[in-house]
């Protein structure tokens, strides 16, 4: 019996180390995929970084880009402010040139008509002499409009 005895804790020893060989086996492949695991998650920590450095170095350009056309975009709208005043000057001078130029306008309306009075009160019957009269109230009013203007 003994013999026996000792066959069955012979047998059971060899099963025990069947299993303790399988289970290191599948741990060793388990190890082996976890191994495999870390070294692409060493990766991807490596490339995780790389991005982030990217994306600031990106981030510091939109910064820089921001603040260039925010001082262009204030340079350009001081520009308009400016603009626009030499406009408002424009539009002035301008308003006071067309009134120089209505009254001028007025002034020799009222000339020709005190002209075509006169040569029709005035007139004798000479054509030469009405012309003449004519043609010298045009050159007093010509001249008075252009004192006028100046």
């Amino acid at each position: 019996m003994s013999s026996v005895f000792g066959f069955l804790i012979e047998l059971a020893v060899i099963v025990l180390l069947g299993f303790t060989v399988t289970y290191c086996i599948i741990l060793d492949r388990r190890l082996q995929r976890l191994r495999s695991d870390e070294n692409s998650m060493r990766q991807t920590v490596v490339d995780l970084g790389l991005a982030t450095e990217r994306a600031e170095r990106a981030i510091d350009g939109l910064r820089q880009a921001l603040s260039e056309c925010d001082r262009t975009l204030g340079d350009r709208v001081r520009a308009a402010e400016a603009a626009s005043g030499e406009l408002n000057d424009c539009i002035k001078s301008g308003d006071e040139v067309l009134g120089r130029i209505g009254r001028i306008v007025t002034s020799a309306k009222r000339a020709v008509a005190d002209a075509e009075t006169r040569v029709s009160v005035e007139a004798t019957g000479n054509l030469s002499e009405t012309v003449a009269a004519a043609e010298a109230f045009a050159m007093r009013a010509r001249r008075r409009i252009l004192d006028q203007a100046a």
